[in-house]
């Protein structure tokens, strides 16, 4: 289903755990889900053959400077990864993607009211949730995970 995303939430848990709480004063988020691919193209060819290597899960947050909401800036200020939750609407609660992330902030103040902004990138598993995914997508995601925790499996 198509919806608005005015009801999106992003929410941080500083420690790493599932308890996030939402940061107020946002007004947007992107997210990228890009796999790196190397260029295995040889000899008689008749194209390029590329091989996917791994995927960059990351992204970035905006909205305005609160003085009653720091968490972004104090997010900022970990050197360890807390759990980033990112729902593009409340109204479909059970479709997010979440994982540790590492964060940045950046504020903007010139006559207008102060922008905030901020990236985020994933410091290990950065998965979607709620969501229905294929048997390709979902075995492709289990090969993944087995790969990056290969005494879990």
């Amino acid at each position: 289903m198509i919806i608005s995303g005015r009801n999106g939430e992003v929410s941080w848990d500083p420690t790493g755990g599932a308890t996030t709480v939402p940061i107020l004063s946002l007004n947007a988020f992107t997210a990228e889900f890009k796999t790196e691919f190397e260029d295995v193209s040889c000899y008689g060819d008749v194209n390029r053959v590329w091989l996917p290597g791994m995927k960059d899960s990351s992204g970035s947050l905006s909205g305005f400077f609160n003085s009653e909401e720091l968490a972004l800036f104090e997010a900022a200020e970990q050197d360890t990864p807390g759990t980033l939750k990112l729902v593009p609407s409340t109204t479909e609660p059970l479709v997010f993607w979440t994982g540790p992330a590492y964060m940045d902030a950046s504020i903007d103040s010139s006559l207008s009211a102060p922008k905030l902004s901020g990236t985020w990138k994933a410091a290990g598993p950065f998965l979607l949730n709620g969501g229905v995914l294929s048997a390709t997508a979902k075995a492709a995601r289990a090969r993944r995970l087995r790969q990056a925790a290969p005494d879990a499996a």
